[in-house]
């Protein structure tokens, strides 16, 4: 079919209009570099020890975008930054010579048709580190007897943290205006007995506490310097233990017989065929004494048997048995049952030495059986 000439030039006309816009449309398309309209952020704590994580802001142009990171110090106005040295990624975690400064991020947007940048407000300034552990509200105490061969206890104060808190103590030696410290090896329980070696020192106990969140120390006032002296023939107390030994208590200090009482009841009656008393020996400092020697006899002699003279136990008591004998009672109005008690040391005269005697009286009731 042949197509008159006016309509074949229409038509080449036309495709070449369709080609020609076509190659306009290619030829007009624009670039879009990233641009920001919300600038980058700072998220996190600004304090020595915290991670801070950087948010990018907002930015328009061709996807994909990508970011860069630049952390930057500044001073505590927000001025004077410059780039902190290997801060590239979108945490930093601030350091110490970073505090009372303020600190900005540096976001770099890049996409296929460029890159640009923007820059965050500072933060606020860059803290102290946060405490970790408990915090004390009272310091640690030290009583007791600040002579060689007594014994220190601490107390260790009053703490704010998560329950349970636990302590550890360190005792430490000073000079005597209680400066220049340090570590007694080994003096980590809570108490602690001076030697000879501390006497004109000072002495004072670190105390560590330590909860869920960490661990905080905190060290006590000193203690008074650590004299020589002691209470003459008084032994020290040992840490732990319940009495002196009898072998460390000498002249002028005495033994004395503090305290007795029967183990059963609290009289002697008609019925009783035998009974038992505790007696409890002391030094004249008034420290249980164990070890010390107990010789006890009724008063007439023939009313009750004589026990064996018995030592002290660890706590400075012994318990005695007596049996009635045909003398009890000494008349039908008896009321009181006396006994004749000596405490000594072994090796020492009966009647000399650091010995003491005293008569003791127990109750009767001969109407109860």
């Amino acid at each position: 079919m042949k197509w008159p000439a006016r309509r074949v030039l229409f038509v080449v006309g036309v495709a070449a209009l369709v080609v020609v816009g076509a190659a306009g449309a290619v030829v007009s398309r624009s670039t879009v570099a990233p641009s920001n309209s919300s600038l980058p952020t700072i998220s996190g704590t600004a304090a020595v020890g915290s991670t801070v994580t950087a948010n990018p802001g907002t930015w328009a142009g061709s996807a994909p975008i990508t970011y860069q990171y630049q952390w930057l110090i500044c001073g505590g106005d927000g001025g004077a930054c410059h780039a902190i040295a290997g801060a590239t990624t979108q945490t930093y975690k601030f350091t110490s010579g970073d505090q009372a400064n303020t600190a900005r991020v540096n976001v770099i947007a890049s996409n296929s048709d460029g890159s640009s940048s923007g820059q965050s407000p500072a933060t606020a300034k860059i803290a102290a580190a946060a405490a970790s552990g408990p915090v004390n509200t009272a310091p640690p105490t030290i009583t007791g007897d600040a002579s060689a061969g007594g014994t220190l206890t601490a107390t260790p104060g009053t703490w704010n943290g998560a329950q349970p808190i636990t302590f550890k103590y360190q005792w430490l030696i000073c000079g005597s205006d209680g400066n220049a410290c340090h570590d007694i090896s080994g003096a980590t329980a809570q108490t602690y007995q001076p030697t000879k070696n501390d006497v004109g020192n000072a002495v004072r106990v670190k105390v560590t506490a330590t909860d869920a969140s960490g661990s905080t120390d905190t060290t006590s006032v000193p203690s008074a310097a650590v004299s020589a002296t002691t209470t003459a023939g008084c032994p020290k107390l040992a840490a732990g233990a319940q009495a002196v030994s009898v072998s460390d208590v000498a002249s002028p200090a005495r033994l004395q017989i503090a305290s007795f009482k029967l183990t059963t009841g609290t009289v002697i009656t008609r019925g009783m065929t035998s009974f038992g008393v505790q007696f409890h020996v002391s030094d004249t400092c008034g420290q249980p004494v164990s070890g010390a020697l107990l010789y006890v006899t009724g008063v007439p002699y023939n009313q009750l048997s004589t026990p064996a003279e018995t030592a002290t136990d660890a706590a400075g008591n012994v318990t005695l048995t007596f049996n009635r004998k045909a003398g009890f009672p000494a008349s039908n109005k008896q009321s009181l049952l006396v006994l004749f008690a000596r405490a000594r040391k072994s090796g020492d005269p009966l009647l000399a030495g650091i010995s003491t005697r005293r008569l003791v009286s127990l109750r009767v009731n001969l109407h109860q059986q």
